[in-house]
């Protein structure tokens, strides 16, 4: 622990980034590299369990034991989940149940100041288990999915409201997310706080870029009904039907793939949409550089950490108005459309196309650095600790 730090913290989260998955849960790393110069972290990350012999013939990932994120302690405990939600509601127990030798290895060494855990289930809810055989304080980061898919069912919606009620603090990456959950999941406003996604600021920075002969978009994320790919791929059909010279880079994997490429072959426009799958590094930045507008077509974005990357490279954007991207696309910055309305999309990506010439790159990618760089994160969420701490040490008072 280097002199700077005062607490200590266990970050508790299934979404976490590894060798054989570097993109999974990147938004959970980059808190936890933010705040390592106030916090000294040791990181449980669960993995679903999978005999290794049989990963590659089930096409799931093998994930070992223990590892480190640039010198962080990350232990991966294996727990059984079936498919396809099956029995979710045993999911958070077996978690926690799994997780309770790695849970108590870290706990000796570090002696804990509050647990952070990211997901209301199952990790949350295996968390506040976890936490509650010791009397850790418990934080928990709420980040859109985790609150509407679980708020489906009776008893999902009941451990979510267990859970919420359980923690010191609630942290929601948008101010959209931080009324639902307490208009949606019973949650006291007085422990909820907003505090936003972070990035990698020494990656995503100002790019150069030069027009094309036509509108060049870029889109990033799985390739999941939720995102709206489908109404992206027919709003380029409509604006091809206008007239409108205009090629779609769509990068991201998922099971819509066939889907999405079948969609645009029936429509007329294989030729404009390229399904790139997943990108990170250098690609990634590339085809930023490659494009003229970046567009999230989600039916509902928590928060949209692929577009505050878009936006810090200089990248003007089209969202939709759905929840998390309100908090930080402005007029200087893009368009907010209506979600889910493909006619709104289209109308959207036209008049930015439009006013491209006078938007203003480098001050768009000021203003993302600005407002969401880690140092500014971290000092948000090292206050949010600091309460989750004092609250647990007046017995959870006021």
């Amino acid at each position: 622990m280097t002199s700077e730090n005062t607490l200590a913290g266990i970050t508790f989260s299934k979404q976490f980034p590894s060798a054989v998955e570097p993109l999974r849960g990147t938004f959970v790393a980059e808190q936890v590299l933010a705040t390592r110069s106030r916090v000294e972290w040791a990181v449980i990350a669960p993995v679903p369990w999978v005999p290794r012999v049989l990963a590659p013939l089930l096409k799931r990932p093998f994930v070992k034991g223990a590892d480190t994120l640039k010198g962080i302690r990350v232990e991966r405990p294996r727990y059984p989940v079936l498919p396809r939600r099956l029995l979710y509601t045993r999911v958070a127990p077996a978690m926690a149940q799994f997780a309770t030798p790695a849970f108590r290895r870290v706990s000796h060494d570090l002696s804990p100041a509050f647990v952070h855990a990211h997901g209301i289930y199952p990790s949350g809810s295996a968390a506040r288990r976890l936490c509650a055989t010791t009397g850790i304080p418990l934080v928990i980061s709420v980040h859109g999915s985790d609150l509407y898919t679980n708020l489906s069912g009776t008893s999902w919606a009941s451990e979510v409201r267990r859970t919420l009620s359980a923690a010191a603090e609630i942290v929601c990456v948008s101010n959209a997310l931080a009324r639902d959950v307490v208009a949606l999941a019973d949650a006291d406003p007085r422990r909820v706080t907003v505090v936003p996604n972070t990035f990698d600021t020494t990656r995503f920075q100002l790019l150069d870029r030069k027009r094309g002969e036509r509108l060049r978009l870029v889109s990033v994320g799985r390739l999941v009904p939720e995102k709206g790919f489908d109404l992206l791929i027919e709003g380029v059909a409509r604006l091809r039907e206008a007239g409108e010279g205009v090629s779609l880079s769509l990068i991201g994997s998922g099971p819509q793939h066939s889907a999405l490429q079948q969609l645009a072959d029936r429509l007329g426009v294989a030729a404009d949409v390229e399904l790139k799958g997943s990108q990170s590094g250098e690609e990634l930045l590339a085809s930023f550089a490659d494009a003229d507008i970046f567009v999230s077509s989600s039916k509902r974005e928590g928060f949209g950490v692929a577009i505050l990357e878009a936006l810090a490279t200089g990248l003007p954007v089209v969202a939709t108005r759905v929840g998390g991207p309100e908090d930080f696309v402005g007029p200087d910055d893009g368009v907010l459309v209506a979600g889910d309305d493909v006619e709104a999309l289209a109308e959207g990506i036209f008049a930015l196309a439009n006013r491209l010439d006078s938007m203003d790159p480098a001050a768009i990618s000021a203003r993302a650095h600005l407002a969401f760089n880690p140092e500014a994160i971290a000092v948000r969420l090292c206050e949010v600790y600091d309460r989750a701490v004092e609250r647990a040490s007046i017995g959870g008072g006021e």
